[in-house]
């Protein structure tokens, strides 16, 4: 090969490598005008119309590292009942260099919402801060918390919220009823009282409870028997007028006892039935079994509610 054609590929090749130059150099122009054009305008954009889309993971990638909704904000968004519409960017006042606060408006619920949050450049973009969302604290009349879709709130115990409107709903479900709406904006503390009531079928949906609870304290057999009367089942046995002592007590239901709720926090069940076989010794000093009977069987106690959930006391 002639010095002349070795010449001519390097001028190729240089050629070549000049160009490749070039283009690396755009695309870091590229990269470097795309940085350049964000703007905290644009990234408050960008929240508000995610929030109005309802995702909460599109909403997620708009928010700074440390404002990021946790498992609760985010299934509460999930279920809420109505998002913003129609937002926009009415002004922004700098802070400091990497930190703006936005005017924003938007319609929720029919109504417009005049608000502001900050911006905050994070990694070359700007993503909207903590204060972007709103907190929820709720009251209720009947129990200790309420709940949005799935996630429980205990009652005074505030909960981080994005900016949308909410049912709020007396917990548990099926015990107490009453709902209450609430709409979160940016920054604010949106405070709701529940009125909530017994539900009218309440009685009917713990009698499940009452039911478990008597069938626990009856648990025995002939060759398992219980080895005391139980406590605090509504269970009374005359054994002593034919026993000295008894060592063994076998149960049957024949009838559970129907429960009522009382509104003041009391309840009562009643009309059950069931049998008892006791066994012991006579005062003679010879083993003996005697059955007894009660037709009248009744459970008392109250009701409390712990973290939502209810909560029967025998007495």
């Amino acid at each position: 090969m002639s010095p002349r054609q070795r010449l001519g590929r390097g001028l190729i090749i240089a050629i070549t490598a000049a160009v490749l130059v070039v283009i690396g150099a755009g695309i870091a122009l590229v990269v470097w005008f795309t940085a350049r054009s964000d703007s905290p305008e644009a990234g408050a954009q960008r929240y508000l119309d995610a929030l109005a889309s309802g995702d909460a993971d599109d909403v997620r990638a708009t928010m700074t590292t440390d404002a990021a909704p946790d498992t609760a904000t985010r299934g509460t968004f999930e279920a809420a009942t109505a998002y913003l519409t129609q937002p926009s960017i009415t002004g922004t006042e700098a802070m400091t260099g990497e930190s703006v606060t936005v005017s924003a408006s938007y319609l929720l619920t029919g109504d417009t919402h005049e608000v502001t949050f900050t911006m905050r450049l994070e990694d070359g973009q700007w993503l909207a801060a903590a204060d972007a969302l709103g907190t929820i604290s709720a009251t209720t009349t009947i129990g200790d918390a309420v709940t949005i879709g799935d996630v429980v709130l205990e009652a005074s115990a505030p909960l981080l919220a994005l900016p949308a409107a909410y049912d709020v709903v007396a917990a548990p479900a099926g015990i107490v009823t009453g709902t209450a709406e609430v709409v979160v904006d940016p920054g604010a503390t949106a405070d709701v009282a529940v009125e909530a009531a017994l539900a009218p079928d309440a009685s009917v949906t713990a009698q499940a409870a009452v039911d478990a609870y008597l069938e626990a304290c009856t648990a025995s057999s002939a060759e398992s028997p219980a080895v005391t009367s139980p406590p605090s089942c509504g269970i009374s046995i005359p054994w002593g007028a034919d026993l000295a002592s008894a060592d063994g007590f076998v149960f049957r239901i024949e009838t559970l006892p129907i429960l009522a709720l009382d509104a003041t926090g009391g309840f009562i069940a009643s009309g059950g039935s069931y049998v008892a076989t006791v066994s012991g010794q006579t005062r003679a000093g010879t083993p003996a079994a005697f059955t007894y009977r009660d037709d009248a069987w009744t459970l008392r106690g109250a009701f409390t509610f712990e973290a939502g959930e209810f909560v029967l006391q025998a007495w």
